[in-house]
């Protein structure tokens, strides 16, 4: 793919999905487009950021003309310049600054490295017979795999975390307690309240994996949790019905052997 078009993604995303389609199979092309949109796009981003960083960030360059200088070969002139004059800009400026703020706020980061969202969720499907939940992304993603320094906090953190859900989980498997993965999620982290859903991976907001907007949550879990307690109810009544219905023919048995019995004296008693 020409950095021409690499420059100018986000007006020919149709053409990227069509050279996606020539050189990969997909079993529904469609059902892929939007993740395999998104994932271009993050290939994009991080593309673009390993240019910033090798050839404009340099810190050996002190002017914007030192900059346009410092041309990767592989890029015209014209090229370029777009993306020097691009992140020159006091817009630009202020917005990467606030990113890099943000990304500085991140309390449990990941220890995936250049594996995916996707690919570790497939994984854990593979292992667990096609189930995957968030508990099982963020005890996976966030448990440390290698001695590579990290940031100790946050890898004290994370720790704490991980321990406290496989906890709950063990009381769960010895019967102490009989909460979802969901629910051992928010005991331990909290409610989410943003559109941002978390331990998943990007692509994926609250609305869409609760099937409810965020304001509504906490109504939404009330209905599934009255549910469930009228489900457990109906099946305790289903439970007693059965056993009487059993109780009922027992004694049905009984009396018909009973009868018998009478029948087969007054029989031989007519006989003698």
């Amino acid at each position: 793919m020409s950095m021409r078009i690499f420059l100018n993604y986000w007006s020919i995303n149709k053409l990227i999905f069509c050279y996606f389609q020539e050189k990969c199979s997909f079993d529904d092309p469609e059902y892929r487009r939007e993740s395999v949109m998104k994932h271009a796009q993050r290939l994009f981003r991080d593309a673009r950021s390993k240019l910033k960083r090798k050839y404009f960030n340099d810190t050996r360059l002190k002017t914007k003309e030192e900059r346009l200088k410092n041309k990767p070969s592989e890029m015209t002139k014209i090229e370029w310049k777009f993306l020097v004059d691009h992140w020159s800009d006091e817009k630009f400026k202020e917005k990467s600054k606030k990113a890099s703020e943000s990304r500085a706020h991140q309390k449990m980061p990941h220890y995936n490295g250049t594996k995916s969202f996707a690919r570790l969720r497939q994984e854990i499907r593979q292992k667990n017979e096609g189930k995957c939940s968030r508990v099982d992304v963020l005890v996976a993603s966030r448990t440390r795999k290698s001695k590579k320094a990290v940031n100790v906090l946050a890898l004290e953190k994370n720790t704490l975390v991980v321990d406290e859900i496989k906890k709950l989980k063990e009381q769960r498997d010895q019967g102490l307690n009989d909460k979802t993965d969901e629910q051992i999620f928010q005991d331990v982290l909290g409610k989410d309240t943003h559109g941002y859903l978390r331990a998943y991976g990007p692509g994926k907001s609250i609305t869409q994996h609760f099937k409810v907007k965020p304001s509504r949550l906490d109504l939404s879990q009330e209905l599934i949790e009255v549910k469930k307690k009228a489900d457990q109810l109906i099946e305790e009544a289903r439970k007693d019905a059965e056993n009487a219905r059993m109780e009922a023919e027992k004694a049905k048995k009984e009396a018909e052997a009973i009868r018998n019995d009478v029948d087969k004296k007054i029989e031989q008693n007519n006989a003698i």
